[in-house]
């Protein structure tokens, strides 16, 4: 097997195939939700390209060759990063037969940076490789995605999740438990959940400010700063949000066993909830509204102060 994870076996088997066949296209797509791998088999790939001789397993994030090029970005991928990919595309390998393009985030980069990717697809060179990475194909090009091998990688099974906890990290079935199910199907999530208390504790935090606001019915801005303090994670916040909304509504509104629930510990917080299916739509929405607002730079403050509003249900 091409790499030692949890999931997406059908994924690995693929892409394992094509290395002992030798039939590997010039570029591959690997598509799905953050956290489920896709980088961590994208490196491990690479690094069976480059030194397809190595029978060790290569699963680490860090590994580096003369002819591996990465770009990573939380933000965006400047064309200036893709024209600089282009020029080294056009260059021989050092000391493998190929050499070996990562992007990840591709869907972050410009319309501009992906036009100016087309001609290196396709007119490759013969010794070059490109994997592209996303969360989603919505802000890709289509004559970028007609030029490659998609690959979609899933979420992980919580039953799947859970054992690849209890084995690597150790953790005990409860922990292991609890931390599949809040992950939503995200390894990296997990793993940071596993590893990492303070993410614990934002995660603890977020849902007692969400209880917060939907109940208290007044001044709904006394934890503004809990967001200012926290612009860096947001998105993992509005993570956090979207699972309690969900399973407010399935406890009291649908009556589902706790096998269901993915907030197992917060069942304290769901039992005093009144929220009916149409109110917690109307806030995901929100948030949406706020993670698009934020991206095109509106003012941060206007904007958290917009959603507070909007949650607390004060119009």
């Amino acid at each position: 097997m091409l790499i030692d994870f949890v999931g997406n076996r059908e994924v690995l088997r693929e892409l394992e195939n094509n290395l002992l066949s030798g039939e590997i296209n010039h570029t591959y797509l690997f598509t799905g939700s953050e956290g489920v791998g896709k980088f961590t088999a994208a490196k491990s790939f690479a690094a069976r390209i480059l030194e397809p001789h190595r029978r060790d397993i290569i699963y680490r994030e860090n590994y580096e060759h003369e002819d591996l090029r990465v770009i990573r970005s939380e933000d965006s991928i400047k064309k200036s990063q893709i024209e600089d990919l282009i020029d080294d595309s056009k260059l021989m390998p050092f000391n493998s037969r190929y050499k070996v393009f990562i992007i990840d985030g591709i869907e972050k980069a410009t319309v501009s940076s992906q036009n100016s990717m087309l001609k290196m697809l396709e007119e490759p060179e013969r010794f070059l490789k490109i994997i592209l990475i996303c969360s989603s194909l919505e802000n890709i090009l289509p004559t970028i995605i007609s030029r490659c091998r998609v690959i979609k990688f899933r979420d992980i099974d919580r039953d799947e999740l859970k054992n690849f906890l209890m084995r690597r990290e150790s953790l005990s079935e409860e922990n292991a438990d609890l931390f599949s199910r809040i992950s939503a199907g995200s390894v990296k999530r997990a793993l940071k959940f596993a590893r990492d208390p303070e993410y614990l504790m934002l995660r603890d935090k977020s849902i007692e400010i969400l209880d917060r606001l939907i109940n208290a019915g007044s001044y709904p801005f006394r934890d503004i700063d809990f967001f200012k303090n926290n612009i860096d994670k947001l998105n993992e916040i509005f993570v956090f949000f979207d699972s309690f909304l969900r399973d407010a509504v399935l406890y009291k509104e649908a009556d589902i066993g706790e096998g269901y629930l993915i907030n197992i510990d917060k069942k304290a917080f769901l039992e005093k909830q009144s929220l009916s299916a149409k109110r917690a739509v109307e806030i995901s929405g929100a948030l949406l509204r706020t993670k698009k607002l934020i991206k095109e730079n509106t003012n941060f403050n206007l904007a958290i102060e917009e959603l507070l509003i909007d949650i607390g249900g004060i119009r």
